[in-house]
């Protein structure tokens, strides 16, 4: 797994404006998502999951006046990672002391499984997925629909080129053009919201 991408600098210094409700409504679209996913897959119901989320949300724009965006302080990304972990931990804690009793190993064998999302190569796959599907969404509207399909089936769903172009009733070289049109799109609208170019692959939206 290759580096998971930085989020660009410029869009942590909108949040920091006022009333910046582009810049929130990207954020959200990006993170919230995530966390929803790494709070269920430590095993909480949608109704908690939902909760996590929101309460992380909250607790981001209080402090995020606080961030250093220095490189050399840490990451966005690992600082959102940390206030998630940190709030799994917390519901936890509070979910099993009403289910076992304090000196139970299993509740610290529980808070332990949790892994450090900044060094978790499900967090940092699972951003790279997000940030495609949240690239792909934005851009869809500007394709026609056949070029949209010939680049989903062959890039996303990874079918072979000849089944597409039988599919949509498109020449083989049409179909390479359509994603070849989409594939540049993609990358051009997922590193505006990068710091730096990244290796993402289509095929991991799969």
């Amino acid at each position: 797994m290759s580096e998971s991408p930085k989020t660009r600098a410029s869009l942590i210094l909108r949040l920091r404006r006022p009333g910046d409700e582009v810049a929130w409504a990207e954020f959200v679209e990006i993170y919230q998502p995530l966390i929803f996913r790494l709070a269920q897959s430590k095993g909480l119901q949608e109704a908690d999951a939902l909760d996590l989320t929101q309460e992380v949300m909250a607790r981001v724009a209080k402090a995020i006046d606080r961030f250093d965006p220095n490189p050399d302080r840490g990451s966005f990304r690992g600082w959102i990672s940390r206030i998630t972990r940190n709030l799994v931990i917390e519901f936890l804690r509070s979910k099993h002391r009403r289910q076992i009793t304090a000196d139970d190993s299993s509740i610290q064998q529980l808070i332990e499984s949790v892994p450090s999302p900044s060094d978790s190569q499900w967090f940092n796959f699972e951003y790279k997925r997000q940030l495609l599907f949240w690239a792909a969404e934005k851009i869809k509207d500007s394709f026609q629909e056949t070029t949209w399909q010939a680049f989903w089936l062959s890039s996303v769903d990874q079918i072979d080129i000849d089944s597409v172009a039988k599919t949509l009733n498109l020449s083989k070289g049409a179909v390479y053009i359509a994603r070849s049109r989409v594939m540049a799109k993609l990358k051009k609208k997922i590193e505006g919201q990068l710091d730096h170019p990244t290796s993402l692959q289509p095929g991991e939206l799969s």
